[in-house]
């Protein structure tokens, strides 16, 4: 018997949700009046979301907004941008037609690659601008700028409420583009809702949501389940009863649905179906307590569809294995009926609410697990004949028309996969790899690679090399360091089975760029049987890439000048190629060891300036990051005491760290990010934004720990510790330093040993435990030694500060002296943290006139360089200096400007213990303040600037630019660059124009 199913069984009425519907609508007020919202709408599979979401979207098309709505599918996740493809496709199939010169038209066409089917409401699309062609990166970026330019748009003519419902299944890049959006949206009336289940929150999906928070822009709605009272609503609304629900019907329903909505509902309908359920003297009554009564939503599915015709339970069980949303197209080809036919059995399926029409040639099941359900049902004989269908329709589909092919290519690889198709399913999964590892969809490319080697095993094939070395690159990428060794061990293997050189050559050099990450002996071992491969294969490129890789390794483990000879062997290599993406590795190793030796100026001007040119050019993001990184890095005041400096601005050094952080993001590369964290960790602190940095440091451990990345954990604790060492916390500087020592050491990277043991030693002279820094300080080097390079001059300068605390004043100023004097590079310049050194040890000394130009030299070159925690430290000495010449107002004047940059680095410190204890330390170092005469507040009027900054403001006012104020001042045109980034800085300014208006205030133009 066939039961007809007289009316819906769904309960038009929300039950349990009042308190989230209340705060929604709220915030579909909120972006009303222009303020973007996001809200992510969390809870397991058929608790209510897209019900309560519906509820949402009905308030705000009530207020006039643009809807865009897009869904994520389970097999989404190896499709790229799947769900913002479903928004777009619906958008423009709603949408009319106005002029060719609506901006709609270019828009379609930048999505045409991805939407093939555009073409048909756009014929005229060829003519049109495309997306620039080549770099796969380049693309993505232009992509992203494009859609997020769309919707901004959109948002500018009406409010936008863009939807993405089962977000869990979404791919890498369509959450990397969603982030992109919130970053680029925050002053439109845009309301972003995503919904997810939270028993499918993979890592990927956790990291979005971290990076949301982070934003301080999300709200979560986190659904449970219903209460018993809940659930009689709802089924005394579906049953349309006036009275209390039957105890025993809903105590069962209750029972076996455990509170979730979609299980009461789908229960319910089972119930009735069976005819279990029956209407008794006007009250809703079980029939019998069969056991059969399902427990679950597969067995609720099941009982419907066996109400089904053949052919309707044949279309859907079809469509079921064809995925959660299925093409009438596509069935229509499989089912080889006519489109009367075909419309009848959907019709069928849709009153026995099993599926749902979306558009004109798209269907999807009301509910993911109805899916499951079906799918669940068959038998694995059955789903491969039927994926095998599936896959026959596709590629006769893809062969009428080219466009097909690259819109179907997940699908066919996961379908021939499924079918055991095993040809089809190597040569699509790996094709579909490739695509995913072009669009940087790191776990989408494992997915494929992993089918298509097991694939191959399916056809008694040793699976190719490049299989196992791709996926060891998307493993390494994402920090997961055994499975990436794993696969680079298989690739060698099968390299060296099929006498494949370079890519033995390859899998070589990868083990060992891994190995740099935990132990440096064993990456040595890999690298030197790498160049040795290279030579054997006279192949000068090869060669040149290895010495570029052992050179990195050299000058890791300490070996400065043998890494200077092994570059240098490269360069003379890469005369006769012209291979820019070697040379650009090799700049960039060229820039490690001039910074290495002493002069980081030229390393930052010189060779990472050119490296990063040549990146940029080739689209090597990975190149890009790391030499972005460094360059901030090597020219953040803190981190070089004892060098010149390239003199890069506050701005500059964060612009430049914040790109490297976008990309490392981009490419969901985690060691990378790592990396790029701690660069900003020494920059944000040595600019003076500790709390920022510390926020930094904490990412960055987070990350090196998860991944186990060795060298990144000790460089972070080393990161740490200096970051507490300005912050006058030597206890914590002490016992992170030590920590980052201990894991140098284990690691074997003599470099990271060098580097931070100078700052464990001045963190013991804070606790003034002179004879533990002596005694670290000699395992660098004796106190009589000449510095050759960058780490020894850092240990001279805290063999200085040693012998300062001490009382050894002569031996403090000989080694200051000698260390400005022997300044590496061409272009010589004031060293601040030197000529501190030398100004107090000139103090102690009692040569008052001589410590006090020197320390007036040591202000101005802080200044420079916008260093303030050594700045507040120079100005306490030039105080002191002051009082003892009889200086007062001077001394005290010094003192009130220490006092104000302590206080506005304190400013920045998030936690408050930490924040009081700097105060209290870095303030009791001064003496007390006292009451300041007319002079010394007249001096105050100019904003804490210096003489010479006054004048610079002056030239500016007259008109000058910079090339011209340099020359009025005689000195560098980066000088009076640096002198405009500090007048901007100290009198919160963003414009020439504002300095120039505040210095005719001031009076600060000459009169004639």
């Amino acid at each position: 018997m066939e039961v007809q199913f007289s009316s819906l069984i769904t309960c038009p009425v929300v039950f349990g949700r009042n308190q989230e519907l209340k705060a929604l609508r709220s915030l579909v007020e909120q972006v009303r009046s222009g303020e973007m919202q996001i809200i992510l709408v969390s809870g397991e599979a058929g608790i209510g979301k897209s019900r309560l979401v519906a509820e949402v979207k009905a308030a705000a098309t009530a207020h006039g907004f643009l809807l865009l709505e897009g869904q994520c599918f389970q097999t989404d996740r190896e499709s790229p941008y799947a769900p913002l493809l479903d928004l777009f496709r619906a958008y423009f199939a709603r949408w009319t037609s106005t002029v060719h010169t609506d901006p709609t038209h270019a828009f379609a066409s930048t999505l045409s690659h991805l939407l093939p089917e555009l073409a048909l409401l756009f014929p005229d699309l060829a003519a049109l601008p495309t997306s620039p062609a080549g770099d796969p990166e380049e693309e993505k970026r232009y992509l992203f700028a494009v859609m997020v330019h769309f919707i901004a748009e959109q948002a500018i003519q009406h409010p936008v409420f863009l939807m993405i419902e089962d977000i869990h299944w979404c791919d890498d890049l369509t959450l990397e583009l969603l982030l992109h959006l919130v970053r680029r949206c925050r002053r439109v009336p845009l309301l972003l809702l995503a919904t997810y289940r939270h028993e499918e929150q993979h890592p990927r999906l956790r990291r979005w949501i971290t990076q949301l928070d982070r934003e301080r822009v999300v709200q979560e709605c986190s659904l449970k389940c219903l209460s018993r009272d809940n659930v009689a609503g709802m089924i005394r609304v579906m049953l349309n009863l006036q009275q209390e629900v039957n105890t025993d019907l809903l105590d069962t329903i209750y029972t076996r649905s455990e509170g979730n909505p979609f299980f009461v509902e789908e229960l319910l309908k089972s119930l009735m179906t069976s005819g279990e359920l029956a209407s008794v003297d006007g009250t809703w009554k079980l029939t019998t307590h069969h056991t059969l009564i399902p427990r679950s939503v597969e067995e609720a599915v099941q009982q419907r569809i066996a109400y089904l015709s053949t052919d309707a339970r044949r279309l859907v069980t079809l469509a079921a294995v064809a995925g959660y949303r299925f093409n009438v197209t596509l069935l229509r080809e499989i089912l080889q009926c006519e489109e009367g036919q075909l419309l009848a059995l959907l019709k069928e399926v849709m009153i026995a609410q099993l599926v749902v029409e979306e558009a004109t040639d798209q269907f999807a099941f009301r509910h993911a697990l109805t899916q499951e359900a079906i799918m669940a049902s068959l038998l694995l004989r059955e789903r491969q004949g039927m994926h095998r269908r599936i896959v026959e329709t596709l590629e006769r589909l893809c062969n009428s028309s080219p466009t097909y092919r690259e819109r179907y290519l997940e699908e066919l690889a996961s379908h021939s996969n499924a079918a055991g198709l095993w040809e089809q399913a190597l040569a699509y999964a790996q094709e579909a790899g490739k695509k995913a590892l072009r669009l940087y969809a790191q776990q989408t490319a494992i997915d494929h690679f992993t089918h298509a080697i097991e694939a191959a095993h399916h056809l008694s094939q040793t699976p190719p090399a490049f299989l196992y070395l791709a996926r060891g690159q998307a493993y390494e990428t994402l920090g997961d360091f055994e499975r990436a060794r794993h696969d680079y061990e298989r690739s060698l293997a099968a390299a060296r089975t099929m006498q494949d050189s370079p890519m033995e050559w390859q899998s070589m050099m990868a083990i060992g760029f891994l190995w740099t990450g935990r132990n440096y002996e064993r990456a040595e071992v890999w690298f030197r049987q790498a160049l040795a491969l290279a030579e054997q294969l006279a192949d000068p490129a090869l060669r040149a890439r290895s010495l570029n890789r052992l050179s990195n390794w050299l000058l890791n483990t300490g070996r400065i000048q043998e890494a200077q000879e092994t570059l240098q062997e490269a360069l003379h290599l890469l005369e006769t190629q012209q291979n820019n993406q070697i040379m650009a590795e090799t700049l960039e190793m060229l820039g490690m060891a001039t910074f290495f030796m002493g002069d980081p100026a030229t390393a930052v001007k010189v060779y990472f300036e050119r490296a990063i040119e040549l990146f940029r050019v080739l689209g090597d993001q990975q190149g890009l990051l790391s030499n972005l990184a460094a360059q901030a890095l090597d020219s953040a005041p803190e981190t070089i005491e004892t060098t010149s400096s390239s003199l890069r601005t506050r701005e500059v050094c964060v612009h430049d760290a914040e790109e490297a952080l976008r990309l490392a993001r981009q490419t969901n590369s985690q060691a990378g990010q790592a990396f790029v964290e701690i660069a900003t960790t020494g920059v944000l602190f040595s600019f003076g934004e500790f709390g920022s940095a510390l926020a930094h440091a904490q990412e960055a451990l987070r990350i090196a720990t998860a991944i186990g990345h060795q060298e990144w954990i000790a460089a972070t604790y080393g990161m740490l510790g200096q970051l507490y060492l300005l912050l006058l916390e030597a206890d914590k500087a002490a016992s992170y330093l030590e920590a980052a020592l201990a894991d140098s050491q284990a690691l074997g990277s003599a470099i990271w040993t060098k580097q931070l043991t100078p700052y464990l030693a001045l963190t013991y002279i804070l606790r003034r435990e002179f004879p533990r820094a002596e005694a670290v300080l000699k395992t660098i080097m004796p106190r009589e030694q000449q510095p050759r390079n960058f780490f020894e001059r850092q240990a001279a300068r805290a063999w200085g500060e040693l012998a300062l605390a001490q009382g050894e004043t002569q031996y403090a100023l000989h080694i200051a002296k000698q260390l400005i004097v022997s300044t590496p590079g061409v272009e010589q310049q004031p060293i601040p943290h030197l000529l501190a050194l030398k100004g107090e040890a000139l103090l102690a000394l009692k040569h008052l006139e001589e410590a006090a130009e020197t320390l007036e030299e040591a202000k101005n070159s802080a200044e420079l360089r916008q260093a303030p925690s050594i700045l507040w430290r120079i100005q306490r000495s030039l105080g002191r200096v002051h009082h003892l010449l009889k200086r007062e107002e001077q001394a005290q004047h010094e003192w009130h400007e220490a006092r104000t940059i302590i206080a506005r680095l304190a400013a920045t410190i998030d936690e408050t213990p930490l924040r009081e204890h700097f105060l209290h330390t870095a303030l009791a170092t001064l003496p007390p303040e006292k009451s300041l005469s007319q002079k010394a507040y007249t001096s105050r009027k100019y904003g804490g600037l210096s003489a010479r900054e006054r004048e610079v403001a002056a030239l500016v006012a007259q008109g000058k630019n910079n090339r011209e104020i340099a020359a009025s001042l005689v000195v560098s045109e980066r000088t009076a660059e640096a002198h405009i980034s500090n007048i901007l800085s100290k009198l919160g300014f963003t414009t020439r124009t504002q300095i120039a208006t505040w210095a005719i205030e001031k009076g600060l133009l000459p009169t004639h």
